[in-house]
């Protein structure tokens, strides 16, 4: 029988890879094997797919022609030898499967044990207390700094709700996106109040400061506006921590947690120096 036969037999194309193939042999034999389908052609198919996966795998040559002729060379197999074939197939099946068992815990073993996991352990912790200040940072009184507007773009892209949001600078060299700017922000009224939380210090609008009354516009484009959102995904390593079963789904937390989330908490951390509001409660 040609090689590209066994192939065929698996569902799969000639140049697929040892990985494909073995995916598939689980599939199919999941499906027809003899304890759990009890159709009278499933032991036929059970053992064709394991003798493919055999070859395709390197356990086994190809067979060669036999150099008999006539009908014994086709000859059809006695029911004992059949049977014996099946209990091969079956046995080989189920060392493939303890084989991929003792995988799959060496695998599961090195996720839980070392330094990524030790990392995703403390990213858990720190995760906590960041999503327990931001949810505390919307109840807390507000810091309110001078300022002065410098410089503006009108209406360079949307915002996070779809707002047009503008860029405006301040003579602190701050950049702040600002929803639908009015002119009296930029070139009535100059004179501005910078809003922002107390523990982080992230800005929330800025108040143009006018002669008889003030007006306020939202910031967008900020982290004080996801941060229901930043509280939730903070909390991701503690649960992949909690979680840990020999899952699929677990492998997928954990390096979400590794490389996604523990990348923004670095950002959130080390950008507008959030690190230093936080040692400092939010006083500096």
């Amino acid at each position: 029988m040609p090689k590209r036969a066994y192939y065929k037999s698996l569902g799969l194309p000639n140049n697929a890879s040892q990985d494909s193939v073995r995916k598939a042999h689980r599939k199919l034999a999941m499906r027809y094997h003899p304890d759990r389908n009890p159709s009278t052609d499933a032991v036929t198919k059970f053992v064709a797919i394991t003798e493919a996966y055999d070859i395709l795998t390197g356990k086994k040559s190809v067979p060669k022609a036999s150099d008999t002729r006539g009908a014994t060379a086709h000859r059809t197999p006695t029911a004992e030898e059949y049977e014996a074939r099946a209990r091969e197939a079956r046995q080989r099946f189920k060392q493939q499967q303890y084989r991929e068992q003792l995988e799959n815990e060496r695998y599961f073993q090195s996720l839980i044990n070392g330094r990524k996991w030790r990392i995703i352990r403390f990213s858990a912790i720190l995760g906590c207390l960041l999503s327990l200040f931001i949810v505390a940072d919307y109840f807390l009184p507000h810091h309110f700094s001078e300022g002065k507007v410098v410089g503006y773009s009108l209406n360079q892209m949307r915002g996070f709700d779809g707002a047009s949001v503008s860029r405006i600078e301040t003579n602190d060299g701050d950049y702040f996106w600002v929803e639908n700017i009015r002119s009296t922000l930029y070139s009535e009224n100059e004179n501005v109040l910078v809003e922002s939380s107390w523990l982080f210090h992230n800005p929330i609008r800025i108040i143009s400061l006018g002669k008889t009354e003030d007006t306020p516009f939202e910031i967008n484009l900020n982290f004080y506006r996801i941060g229901w959102l930043l509280a939730l995904l903070f909390l991701v390593p503690a649960y992949t921590v909690r979680y840990k079963r020999r899952e699929i789904s677990f492998t997928v937390l954990y390096h979400f947690s590794y490389y996604g989330i523990n990348a923004l908490l670095l950002l959130y951390l080390l950008t507008g120096y959030r690190w230093a509001h936080i040692m400092s409660l939010g006083f500096l």
